[in-house]
């Protein structure tokens, strides 16, 4: 089985390109940009002619779509850069797997809710707060609109080309703090110096682990019992005829409630941490709570194994091991 992943040295991408490269029934090719490193092919996922090429060359079965500006205030800051990776590569791809016939997964968020009326599942109403949930719901449209279905749903013979997985905020090992927003809080307790974090608004954090092991089921479940993607159903997908799938940590905690519980597996004070139970003055506005209903991941075998903050400790130790960095003046 030829697999395909774009976002190949990102967060999750490691974790996935880990787990499929060590399977021997899978050709694994990983696509990455900046940082592409051989084996990793080097390329631009917003040249559409690059991608075809890439494609022709390459003859993928199935590609999974990983890569994308995935912070909030920074799509904010540069919209034109996130519109171009999160909506035009994706358009991007998702024809070039129309054209050669390959399968595609497209990993969304649960910012595509408001966080007004939790739990989320299938056929609910999404409406993005902020402009990367409105780019990543953007990009699930242009996924539709390639390789999409409309009005086939449950009809006999409907074969789904692509499917739309929502996941919730990533942790795992990083290389460097920043890398994740769970781990990116542990900065806070680094440098020692008063400061307010939210308290507000509910997270449901998974690890890269746990979301490469569901994607994995999912690639299975496509290759084995293909009719158990089609008839999961597309809920709310834009467009139709693009299954849908969510995934949501099993612990709700706010990010004041991460910082605490790092401060306490590490063994060092956050008495100087300040929580805020309001919404954000400033930044792109995030959602009060985006719980996810897991049931059709579960129907297939998913079960969520990595239970918040289990092997966060081991994760932070070696960034505190090291002299905290000293503030700018």
């Amino acid at each position: 089985m030829k697999i395909m992943l774009t976002g190949a040295t990102g967060l999750l991408g490691r974790s996935l390109s880990a787990r499929l490269a060590a399977r021997n029934d899978i050709d694994f090719t990983g696509l990455a940009f900046s940082r592409a490193r051989a084996p990793l092919v080097r390329a631009d996922l917003t040249d559409a002619n690059a991608i075809a090429t890439l494609f022709e060359e390459r003859r993928p079965e199935l590609v999974i779509h990983a890569a994308a500006e995935r912070r909030p205030d920074v799509v904010d800051k540069d919209p034109g850069r996130a519109q171009a990776l999160n909506v035009e590569a994706t358009a991007n791809l998702a024809k070039a797997c129309g054209e050669c016939g390959a399968f595609m997964i497209y990993i969304s968020t649960d910012y595509v809710y408001d966080g007004k009326n939790p739990p989320y599942f299938p056929d609910s109403p999404v409406n993005p707060l902020n402009e990367y949930g409105r780019l990543k719901l953007a990009g699930e449209r242009a996924v539709a609109e390639n390789l999409g279905a409309a009005d086939t749903e449950g009809s006999a013979g409907y074969a789904a080309r692509a499917l739309v997985l929502r996941i919730p905020m990533l942790y795992g090992p990083v290389e460097r703090l920043e890398e994740s927003p769970v781990t990116e809080l542990a900065t806070y307790l680094r440098a020692g110096l008063p400061c307010s974090v939210d308290d507000w608004s509910t997270r449901y954090p998974l690890h890269v682990d746990e979301i490469s092991a569901a994607i994995e089921i999912l690639i299975d479940t496509w290759k084995h019992n293909p009719e158990k993607i089609s008839e999961a159903g597309t809920g709310n997908a834009p467009g139709g005829g693009v299954p849908l799938f969510l995934l949501s940590g099993p612990v709700g905690i706010t990010k004041y409630g991460m910082v605490l519980t790092m401060a306490k597996a590490l063994g060092v004070d956050a008495s100087f941490v300040r929580a805020i139970r309001e919404p954000a003055a400033s930044g792109a506005p995030r959602p009060k709570d985006c719980r996810m209903d897991t049931g059709r991941l579960q129907n297939l075998g998913y079960e969520p194994r990595i239970v918040f903050p289990e092997g966060l400790t081991s994760i932070l130790e070696p960034f505190f091991a090291l002299p905290a960095p000293q503030p700018a003046l």
